[in-house]
């Protein structure tokens, strides 16, 4: 016997626990705030994700990396100045068309919301931070082989320099409205492209 076969999206359905855990947080969104919004059962949730909410917290981290952490290592990839990318990304957090809005980052709220008895989510959001702090590394790396950077910072010093930045920024952004003076925070932070 196949067993019962899916009536839904999983995809769709991860897109809409993704939203429920970055507005709520791990610890707060309840089984019935995800079921409602993902518009499952607790049959088709419980067959899907047989570790429960855990379960399905670790496939909504994967799947911020898959649609997020791609598309911006693609485009600083196939970018002609990556220097300038990170540059116009971080400025790009401080608008009103921030890709993260005041919501903070996914994998920093979920560092600081899960409890201590569920390490392994912590370890698994430190490594995507990780992953973004390697992004950016390769980034930085590629702006001084092209010339584009004269510091003689390390790449990979930089690279752990624009995680904190992402991190705090991520916060800063929750307690100040005035994206101008966000906008010449990040510049200021960003001195060090120069």
């Amino acid at each position: 016997m196949a067993g019962r076969p899916k009536i839904y999206d999983e995809t769709a359905i991860l897109d809409k626990a993704v939203e429920v855990f970055w507005e709520k947080g791990y610890a707060n969104a309840t089984a019935d705030d995800l079921l409602h919004a993902m518009g499952i059962g607790k049959g088709s949730f419980y067959f899907a994700f047989k570790g429960g909410k855990e379960e399905l917290f670790r496939k909504s981290m994967e799947r911020v990396v898959e649609l997020n952490f791609k598309a911006i290592r693609d485009a600083l990839t196939t970018c002609a100045d990556p220097v300038q990318f990170i540059k116009d990304f971080f400025l790009s957090l401080t608008g009103n068309e921030s890709p993260v809005g005041n919501k903070g980052c996914y994998f920093g709220n979920a560092l600081i919301q899960v409890s201590a008895d569920d390490a392994g989510l912590k370890m698994i959001a430190a490594k995507y931070l990780h992953l973004l702090e390697e992004i950016f590394t390769e980034a930085v790396q590629k702006g001084k082989d092209l010339g584009l950077l004269q510091t003689q910072e390390p790449a990979a010093a930089l690279g752990t320099y624009l995680v904190n930045l992402w991190n705090g920024i991520n916060v800063t952004r929750r307690m100040e409205p005035d994206q101008r003076k966000l906008a010449d925070l990040v510049r200021m932070n960003l001195k060090i492209l120069d």
